[in-house]
């Protein structure tokens, strides 16, 4: 779960405990959290709130990389889309 600096924080705290209890496992991602919220816990550096997004995607691109490498797969592919639009109106092949 990403825990917002400010917008639900305790709720959502709330509900990371009340999983944990029913057997849950959590892994939260936020700025000072305490180590023991959660069974894992990823403390991101602090930065001004209207700056969070550029660092909580962080978390999931290192995860993603991970995961493809696990996989054998080179996740700077294109899979989907072999191509790139590089200009407005047509496509480059």
């Amino acid at each position: 779960m990403w825990l917002d600096g400010e917008k639900l924080r305790l709720e959502d705290l709330a509900v990371a405990a009340a999983l944990r209890l029913i057997g849950g496992r959590v892994f939260l991602i936020g700025q000072g959290v305490e180590q023991n919220a959660s069974d894992l816990v990823i403390n991101l550096p602090p930065i001004f709130t209207k700056w969070q997004f550029l660092i909580d995607i962080i978390p999931v691109q290192i995860a993603a990389e991970c995961l493809s490498r696990l996989r054998g797969v080179d996740c700077d592919a294109f899979r989907h889309c072999p191509y790139i639009v590089e200009l407005a109106g047509g496509l480059t092949v």
